[in-house]
């Protein structure tokens, strides 16, 4: 990949990234202020990782059916700027609602879409590498927009902040116009049905299956953390801050971790993520003060390079002409797992207490790193994956 494509991906991630990552520690905080219970803050939270799910699966389907990644990206860059401006203006949590999950399928999308133009444009080498690095955009995404959007809600309210998050995400659709699309060459096979790209593997379905669960767990604990710091007094800067902790995390290790793999091998890698996001769980499950939750959120920040290394073994497992379809589909696995995860999450918390919500979703982690076993890599040129 040449280095003007990969900066051009990079800022491109960054945006929904920043969006993203910084209001999500407090969005649920916003809906209980507009009048929403525990289990309905859920249940908003999961109502938008179901339209990211959406999004995902949609750049999928544009990829494989149009053949178009460039544009559908700068479309959705242009629609996001209304849609962030008209959250500013509500004054229901209905309205939230709605104009919220507008806002996530198009994240959804455009995340998606970035992750085929880079599949498209690595070698089989550097998939661990380039992976990596565009992984580093989620933490430091995070780390801009949980003290950015933490700071500004603090001091201007919520309206404000929305109003100037809207003027940063006109960056995207501008951004977007030199990308270097490549084009695929249809596999020419005279009794192969017309349009039909080769199947996914069980291997990917077992990754497929493993994302989703590992998501679950990962995502409950995140809105039991806004919820768990606001009922003990924190700020909104202080909520927003345990994400800018993971992001800092997270901004080298994807990196180190994507690039390793590509010299040793994936799972090995995943196994030690995954267990390091059920010692994030843990750690939270017991943490009251400021520091405590700084330190879990550290873990975790190192445990996300497990979707870095996800990206690139799809990368590994699927033929290049499923490519779209696959990395989509591994997209979508991280918000479907967010809406079981957000869904379920609010309900076991008001319906059966801190300590056994935490006792489950730590289940859900373990059943995760079993799901991981029965997936077979293949060589690639740079080693063993």
């Amino acid at each position: 990949m040449s280095k003007k494509q990969l900066i051009i991906l990079f800022i491109c991630s960054l945006i929904p990234w920043t969006v993203g990552n910084g209001l999500n520690p407090l969005l649920p905080v916003y809906a209980e202020q507009l009048g929403a219970s525990s289990t309905a803050a859920g249940l908003y939270l999961a109502i938008a990782f179901v339209t990211l799910t959406l999004g995902a699966f949609s750049a999928g389907w544009v990829s494989d059916r149009f053949h178009k990644r460039k544009l559908p990206l700068i479309i959705s860059g242009v629609a996001l700027i209304p849609i962030v401006w008209l959250i500013s203006q509500v004054h229901s949590f209905w309205e939230l609602t709605g104009l919220t999950a507008l806002l996530w399928f198009a994240g959804g999308l455009q995340l998606a879409l970035i992750s085929i133009l880079a599949g498209l444009s690595v070698g089989a080498n550097e998939r661990g590498k380039i992976f990596g690095i565009l992984a580093a955009t989620s933490g430091l995404g995070a780390v801009i927009g949980a003290f950015a959007i933490g700071w500004l809600v603090d001091n201007w309210g919520y309206s404000t902040m929305f109003k100037i998050l809207a003027s940063f995400t006109c960056i995207l659709p501008i951004v977007s116009l030199p990308i270097k699309e490549n084009v695929i060459e249809q596999p020419k096979v005279s009794d192969a049905p017309r349009g039909k790209s080769p199947r996914l593997d069980k291997n990917f379905y077992w990754l497929f299956a493993a994302t989703i669960m590992f998501t679950i767990p990962i995502d409950s604990a995140l809105l039991i953390r806004s919820l768990v710091m606001h009922e003990l007094g924190f700020r909104s800067i202080e909520i927003t801050s345990t994400g800018a902790i993971s992001g800092l995390v997270a901004i080298p290790f994807p990196f180190i971790l994507g690039w390793i793999s590509d010299r040793i091998g994936r799972k090995t890698f995943l196994y030690s993520t995954y267990l390091l996001g059920i010692a994030f769980i843990i750690i939270l499950a017991v943490s009251t003060q400021y520091w405590h939750f700084l330190i879990a959120f550290a873990i975790y920040g190192i445990s996300s390079g497990a979707y870095t290394i996800g990206n690139a073994l799809v990368a590994d497992l699927v033929p290049r002409e499923s490519l779209g379809r696959g990395l989509s589909a591994i997209s979508a696995s991280l918000w479907i797992g967010g809406v079981i995860g957000y869904g379920s999450s609010g309900i076991m918390l008001q319906g059966l207490g801190l300590g056994l919500t935490f006792i489950i979703v730590g289940l859900l982690a373990l059943v995760a790193v079993v799901l991981l076993i029965p997936i077979r890599t293949k060589a690639v040129s740079a080693g063993v994956v």
